[in-house]
């Protein structure tokens, strides 16, 4: 394959690129206040000491990279609460995350701060009660849908402070962006167990003007690097991870931050950010996670408690189920599709029948009456048309025959018109005509008339061993009976035409390891031509086979087993689905032959992706209708017998192989009696 380069190590690349080179910026002419929101939220993140730009996810993720929000699979609400380092003083947090499956992820969130029962005095230091701060940060993101590993967000932000009578708001934006494999890590050392994340806080400034003078939240650069260490088999994971914050007003400051998943939805972690050292805890559950952490600084200590509650459906189950009401409904369409063109093979048998009958051309007609009953059997008008033109057959050559003389050959149309419809008026009347005039007859004996008749009876009804016993005795009477001698050639003739007939059935039920159907049909063979040793000597190689349970036919060629299974990697399955949608692309769009080139690719190399062994069988199934319907039926057959190769049963593929092989027979037999 042609190597080129992913979408994730453009990606990385151009993070670490940005990460390096991008300067701080450098402080404006107005006055800047670090807010306390840019220290963050989350137990989990305050945990790993902050050093959480590049695995942000859920609604945490609203306050530390907008682009996080894009990782998460399910809905996702969180409570956040932070014991105050001083007495009084409160953070709380609360968020919400909702994926769509094709339009991105949505967040909306709500940090506050406030500090009560602040003391307020005179300039005489008399006490005049007391007041409160509260700061609230209103937060609306959006989350693109991720383009390989790349997650790209960004936020509007709403900043409101209230101090004591005065208050005011200001407009804020922040952009994100992380880049990560979202296959869980296999291997210890690998370019996929990187994560790299970078956000830009107060991307748009917030301006805040209270009772006096104008205030900025100033920019944040926050750049990080995580990397996931599986061990005990998979069964846990190690999470390495370290970020740069770099501010306006704040300068630059390092976080490092650590998690075990030890198992069991358990988790610990330890970090260090600026001056506070954290650890804490983590607990998956069937509803969500509860996080715990503890953090340390000269101030004091504060303990964070947060809850997250993950409900609804996932994007992998919903993408799922979506793929199964697509194949579904493409099934019901195939399903419809096929059906059509059957009934399209149906109606232009029918016309080209109905076309040559109208001609008086009975033979063409119900050789073509014959196909349409191929593809569907039962239908009524299909029937009684074949029997009109076989009857119409029969007394047009019976009619032939009585004009030349052929007076016994004239019988045996006549009485096979009325095989087919027995209650025919016509071929009762001239069939009395012929008997009659045989009777008058002065050239052949009664008793060799006897034979004759009853051997014409027989052939009309397809007895020919009786057929040929009747012509037989006649001749034991009269040698030299020319009809006798004719009708006994063509017994043996049609006899011969069904012996082979039935081997071919013999050959076909053998290679579709019908052993027993295959001893049948020779069985009836050798009824007819007892003296075939070849036929003898097959019926003994299948009846050993069946006694010893070994496949008798050591020269039958066996179709292709199916690939064996192995463990795909995954860039092969990558590889897989890409392909795999391509086929389904233009298998909607009838590009059969376009189809099953990507088709084959992926059964060759995933045998068991997916539903591509259906969408295989199918495109070779419309492929070799297109060969039927355009008359190429040696085309049709080699490519209805591809199937067989992946599926011998399948029973759609041995249907349409079965006629259109009596079509070819049907079209030499045409063929031979026009030669």
């Amino acid at each position: 394959m042609r190597s080129t380069r992913s979408p994730y190590s453009i990606s990385c690349g151009a993070l670490l690129l940005l990460a390096l080179i991008l300067p701080a910026p450098a402080g404006g002419e107005s006055g800047g206040m670090e807010s306390p929101f840019a220290f963050g939220v989350g137990a989990r993140a305050l945990s790993l000491g902050g050093a959480y730009v590049a695995i942000a996810e859920g609604p945490t993720a609203l306050a530390w990279n907008p682009g996080g929000i894009g990782t998460g699979q399910r809905k996702e609400a969180t409570f956040f609460y932070t014991s105050p380092f001083v007495e009084g003083n409160r953070l709380t947090f609360i968020g919400y995350v909702h994926p769509f499956l094709d339009f991105g992820t949505i967040g909306v969130g709500n940090q506050r701060y406030g500090l009560s029962d602040i003391q307020k005095y005179d300039e005489g230091r008399a006490a005049l009660g007391s007041f409160s701060n509260v700061q609230n940060e209103w937060i609306l993101s959006y989350a693109l849908p991720p383009y390989g590993p790349l997650h790209l967000g960004a936020s509007a932000k709403v900043e409101t402070h209230a101090l004591d009578d005065h208050s005011a708001t200001g407009i804020g934006a922040d952009l994100g962006l992380i880049v990560r494999s979202e296959d869980p890590p296999t291997q210890r050392l690998s370019r996929r167990n990187f994560s790299f994340g970078l956000a830009v806080r107060n991307l748009l400034e917030p301006k805040l003007s209270l009772s006096s003078g104008e205030d900025r939240l100033p920019m944040l650069l926050r750049a990080g690097v995580a990397y996931r260490i599986p061990f005990r088999g998979g069964g846990g994971e190690i999470l390495l991870l370290a970020s740069l914050d770099q501010g306006k007003e704040s300068g630059g400051r390092g976080r490092i931050g650590t998690e075990v998943a030890v198992g069991g939805g358990l988790s610990l972690r330890m970090g260090m950010g600026g001056e506070e050292w954290s650890s804490g805890l983590g607990l998956e559950t069937g509803f969500g996670r509860l996080d715990y952490s503890y953090g340390s600084r000269e101030l004091g200590t504060a303990h964070r408690l947060g809850i997250t509650f993950s409900f609804g459906s996932s994007l992998s189950s919903l993408r799922e189920e979506r793929r199964l009401d697509e194949e579904r409904l493409l099934a019901e369409r195939t399903s419809t599709e096929l059906q059509k063109k059957e009934r399209g093979q149906f109606d232009a048998s029918m016309a080209q029948g109905n076309a040559h009958f109208q001609q008086g051309e009975y033979a063409e007609a119900e050789s073509w009456y014959e196909r349409a009953l191929l593809w569907d059997p039962e239908n009524g008008e299909a029937l009684a048309r074949l029997d009109e033109a076989r009857v119409e057959r029969h007394l047009s050559a019976g009619d032939e025959h009585r004009t030349g003389g052929n007076l016994l050959d004239a019988m045996a149309e006549y009485r096979a018109a009325l095989a087919v419809e027995p209650d025919e008026p016509r071929a009762e009347e001239r069939l009395a005509l012929v008997t009659e005039a045989l009777q008058r007859s002065e050239a052949r004996s009664a008793e060799v008339n006897t034979h004759l008749t009853r051997g014409v009876e027989y052939l009309a009804l397809s007895d020919l061993l009786k057929a040929k016993d009747e012509f037989g005795k006649a001749l034991q009477i009269e040698p030299e009976n020319a009809d006798a001698k004719r009708y006994g050639a063509r017994a043996d003739s049609l006899i011969d035409l069904r012996v082979d007939q039935l081997a071919r059935e013999a050959r076909w039920q053998k290679e579709r390891g019908d052993e027993e159907g295959a001893i049948t049909r020779l069985r009836d063979a050798l009824t007819l031509r007892p003296e075939r040793n070849d036929l003898s000597r097959e019926v003994a190689r299948l009846e050993a086979s069946l006694r010893s349970g070994e496949p008798a036919a050591a020269d039958r060629e066996e179709p292709p087993a199916k690939p064996q299974r192995r463990e795909a990697t995954a860039e092969e399955i990558r590889e897989a689905e890409q392909m795999y949608r391509s086929g389904l692309d233009v298998f909607k769009e009838d590009r059969w032959t376009e189809a099953i080139r990507y088709f084959e690719f992926v059964y060759g190399l995933v045998p068991d992706f997916e539903n591509v062994e259906t969408y295989l069988k199918q495109a070779y199934l419309f492929l070799g209708m297109d060969h039927y319907t355009a008359g190429e039926l040696a085309a049709a057959i080699e490519t209805w017998e591809r199937i067989l190769r992946i599926d011998p049963g399948d029973e759609k593929a041995l249907s349409y192989l079965r006629k259109a092989r009596v079509e070819i027979q049907k079209t030499q037999e045409i063929s031979g009696e026009d030669g």
